[in-house]
C-alpha cells in the first residue's frame, strides 16, 4: 500500500516470518537512508532496540514516524504473519530523499510496559525517540520528545479532505 501526499508518506514493510525483526529494521533503515550516511549509522546503531519493538509488533499497530529535515513525514508500519509473505513483494522505495539532510527525527512506538526501559536505552540517540502506543499519535509525540506523555488529539482539516 502506497500513500503519498504533501503532508505524509506511508510505507508497509514485511516483518516476521518474511524477515527476522533485525532484517526488518535493516530494510527500514535502507528505505530511509543512504548506506554510509550519518543517518544510516545512527539508525543501525539502535538495531537491537528497534528489533525488540518490531518483534513485539508495536510497529504493526502504530507507525514509526519519521520527520525529515524537509519534506513530508514518513510513516512506516510493519506487516506480520502470513500477510508479511505477500507484503514483501509490494514494498515500494521512497521517492523523496528520506533522511538525507541533518535535522531529522524518528519516533518509535512502544508499549507502556517497555517504555521506561526503551527510553533509557535510547537516551544516547538524540534524534530517535519513543512514544507510548496507548496514548495514540500526536504531532508532539511523533516529533521529538522521549517522554511519550502527551495525549493524542486528532486534528482533521476538513477542507483538505475535499481537495482532489
Amino acid at each position: 500500500m502506497i500513500s503519498e501526499s504533501a503532508s505524509a508518506i506511508s510505507r508497509r514493510i514485511a516483518a516476521v516470518p518474511a524477515r527476522t525483526s533485525t532484517e526488518t529494521w535493516q530494510a527500514i533503515v535502507d528505505l530511509l537512508t543512504e548506506a554510509g550516511s550519518e543517518a544510516h549509522q545512527e539508525l543501525t546503531a539502535i538495531t537491537s532496540i528497534a528489533a525488540i519493538l518490531i518483534s513485539e509488533e508495536y510497529t504493526r499497530d502504530a507507525p514509526i514516524v519519521v520527520k525529515p529535515a524537509s519534506g513530508a513525514r514518513i510513516r512506516v508500519r510493519t506487516v506480520h504473519g502470513m500477510d508479511a509473505i505477500e507484503a514483501i513483494n509490494d514494498e515500494t522505495p521512497l521517492y523523496s530523499g528520506g533522511l538525507s539532510e541533518p535535522g531529522w527525527s524518528v519516533s518509535l512506538p512502544c508499549g507502556s510496559d517497555d517504555l521506561d526501559e526503551i527510553t533509557t536505552a535510547l537516551s544516547g540517540a538524540s534524534a530517535i525517540t519513543v512514544r507510548d502506543t496507548s496514548e495514540g499519535l500526536s504531532a508532539s509525540s511523533a516529533g521529538g520528545t522521549n517522554s511519550g506523555a502527551s495525549a493524542a488529539v486528532p486534528v482533521i482539516n476538513l477542507s483538505e479532505m475535499g481537495r482532489s
